[in-house]
C-alpha cells in the first residue's frame, strides 16, 4: 500500500513537472534589438553612371574583359566577356518605437558573367533616429571570394547605443555581410 501511494505521488509529481515545463512561458524578445534586412534591389549601371561612381575605364559596361584569357580563379571561360556593372543599397539594423539604427553600404561591382572584374565597397554610412546613437564601424572589407572569382563577399560591423531618458544605456552591434555575384546578383550572408 505504501509502495502504491509512493508511486502515485511520484507519477503525479512527474505529470505536474512535465506540464509546468511544457507550459512555461517563453521570455519575450527584446523589442530594442530586432534585426531587419532591407530587400536587396540590384540596379544595372550604364557606362556614364559607372564612370561617375569611380569604375575605371577598363571595367566599364560594354567593355570586353577577358584581358588575354581566363581568370585563374574562375570555373571556366567567360564566353563573350562583356562587362556589366551593378549597384545596390544594402542595410542591416533594427527599428522600434523608440527609433532605429542601421548600417548601410552602396557597393558597386562589375562582372562578365563568369568572374568579378571590379568591386568597390567604400560608400558606407550609419543612420540613426530618436534615442539611438551611432558609435562607429569596423570595415568594410572583403573576406570571401575575390576579384577574378565568380563571387566576392564583404563584411561591415556597426556599433550603436540606445539612450532612453530613464533606463541605462544599451549597446547594439550590427553585422552587414553581402555576397556579390559576377552575373549581377547579390544576397545577404
Amino acid at each position: 500500500m505504501k509502495l502504491l501511494l509512493f508511486l502515485t505521488v511520484c507519477a503525479s509529481a512527474l505529470v505536474i513537472t512535465t506540464g509546468a515545463l511544457a507550459a512555461a512561458p517563453q521570455p519575450a524578445p527584446d523589442p530594442f534589438s530586432s534585426r531587419t534586412s532591407e530587400p536587396l534591389v540590384v540596379q544595372p549601371l550604364t557606362g556614364s553612371q559607372a564612370r561617375k561612381l569611380g569604375v575605371p575605364a577598363a571595367f566599364l559596361p560594354g567593355v570586353r574583359s577577358d584581358h588575354g584569357g581566363t581568370s585563374p580563379n574562375a570555373s571556366g571561360p567567360c564566353g563573350a566577356c562583356i562587362n556589366t556593372c551593378w549597384t545596390a543599397t544594402v542595410r542591416q539594423g533594427g527599428n522600434s518605437s523608440t527609433g532605429s539604427y542601421y548600417e548601410n553600404d552602396n557597393p558597386v561591382w562589375c562582372g562578365n558573367g563568369s568572374w568579378i572584374t571590379y568591386a568597390d565597397i567604400s560608400r558606407h554610412w550609419q543612420s540613426v533616429s530618436m534615442w539611438y546613437a551611432a558609435y562607429g564601424e569596423a570595415g568594410p572589407w572583403f573576406d570571401g571570394g575575390c576579384v577574378g572569382c565568380t563571387s566576392i563577399h564583404f563584411s561591415l560591423y556597426g556599433n550603436f547605443s540606445w539612450h532612453p531618458p530613464v533606463f541605462p544605456v544599451s549597446h547594439h552591434f550590427v553585422y552587414l555581410g553581402v555576397w556579390l555575384q559576377a552575373y549581377g546578383s547579390a544576397a545577404y550572408a
